[in-house]
């Protein structure tokens, strides 16, 4: 990390323009990359509230992973009581904002985010990554489509065969082993807070719920998520294996990829750094850095001012003219975040597949469908507000 001699480097080369949000374990803010004129987001993370091994961990897995669908890290910037981590701004929102401006998505609209999470989630899995927050709120997603997995504030690297112990997560999103508090593997534990998404992506609700542990483990091991006529055969499929209890049965990211409804997804090519390389060098020279001074740098690791522009430099450029593709035809030439009426919407209509049943969270959803749009299009604001305050990550 930087010395804290440079206490003073974000107001140098960065200014802050707007915050964009905050979390458990710091604030987001939007910034301007003064010498490239780039925007950026900014993590701050406060010391005082965060060990230093937390932030090292972020910090080496950030700069480990290199994925179109995982944000970008640029620069860290370090001092004697906050930590900055300089990166990639994903100029859009988040699948939660997203997901209440729409409400549902249709499961062909759902395949090409579902399909870029899943790209983005297998490459930390390759690596034995386990991000153990993926959720609505850690996935942005551009106006052109585009989706990027974000906040590694509580990823781990896993060691072969290594158990986690810690409860850490978003409530709704905890898979069963964790809510029982038992030892468990962080990358199986992915794979069932990919089946909530994936749920809640193409249904508008969440799977189960419960405000506690307790609550949410009697609800997923003694009830039935909501199965609805509209839901095709291939999604309910991968939908049960990834909602699997015991995590022997539960599916891995590549079987996963593997499965007809998720269809083909473009396999990941690593960046042509050497070819940028040069270019990078040249434009940097332009901007009055010396050869010298970069070379030195690169050499060295130096995680300086100078560094921050070549990385943000090197990105740009390896980016090329991608981010003024035109938008996907599934999003019909509206922006992200269109508001769809409500009204029109008819395959809600149906009643779900399951049987009527005492118990509250199937008679919840049953009771919801039955009695037509206007009681549903309540029950979702009821539970994005509930979702809300389980936002903060769970952690003990």
């Amino acid at each position: 990390m930087a010395s804290p001699l440079e206490e003073n480097i974000l107001e140098k080369d960065f200014r802050i323009l707007t915050s964009l949000g905050s979390g458990g374990f710091g604030e987001v803010k939007l910034a301007c990359h003064l010498p490239t004129h780039t925007q950026v987001a900014v993590k701050v993370l406060e010391k005082k509230k965060i060990s230093l091994a937390h932030i090292n961990t972020e910090v080496e897995i950030l700069q480990s992973v290199e994925h179109r669908n995982i944000v970008h890290f640029f620069h860290v910037i370090d001092t004697s009581t906050i930590t900055y981590l300089i990166m990639e701004y994903v100029s859009g929102k988040d699948l939660d904002v997203f997901l209440q401006e729409r409400d549902f998505l249709e499961e062909d609209e759902a395949r090409p985010i579902f399909q870029q999470v899943v790209s983005g989630v297998h490459f930390l899995h390759q690596k034995r990554i386990a991000h153990r927050d993926i959720k609505l709120e850690n996935i942005l997603i551009d106006r052109a489509g585009n989706v990027k997995l974000c906040d590694f504030g509580m990823a781990r690297q896993l060691a072969e065969g290594q158990m986690l112990e810690k409860v850490c997560g978003t409530l709704l999103y905890l898979a069963p082993e964790i809510l029982a508090r038992k030892p468990y593997d962080g990358l199986v534990g992915d794979m069932w807070s990919l089946g909530v998404l994936l749920y809640v992506l193409v249904t508008g609700e969440f799977p189960y719920t419960g405000p506690t542990l307790e609550h949410m483990y009697k609800a997923i091991t003694t009830t039935k998520y909501p199965i609805f006529c509209y839901m095709s055969k291939p999604f309910l499929i991968i939908i049960e294996q990834l909602l699997m209890i015991p995590t022997w049965d539960r599916i891995t990211i590549c079987q996963l990829q593997e499965r007809q409804w998720l269809g083909n997804i473009k396999e990941h090519a690593a960046p042509a750094t050497k070819k940028i390389l040069p270019r990078v060098v040249r434009t940097m020279c332009t901007m009055g850095y010396t050869c010298e001074d970069i070379v030195s740098s690169l050499k060295h690791k130096q995680p300086n001012n100078l560094m921050a522009t070549f990385n943000i430099l090197k990105y740009k450029l390896s980016c090329g003219d991608s981010q003024q593709q035109s938008q996907k035809p599934w999003l019909n030439g509206s922006p992200i975040g269109a508001v769809r009426p409500l009204l029109t919407l008819k395959r809600r209509a149906s009643e779900p597949a399951f049987p009527p049943s005492t118990g509250d969270v199937k008679r919840h959803f049953h009771e919801e469908a039955v009695e037509g749009r206007g009681r549903r299009c309540q029950s979702y604001k009821m539970l994005n507000r509930y979702s809300r305050l389980k936002k903060s990550p769970v952690q003990m």
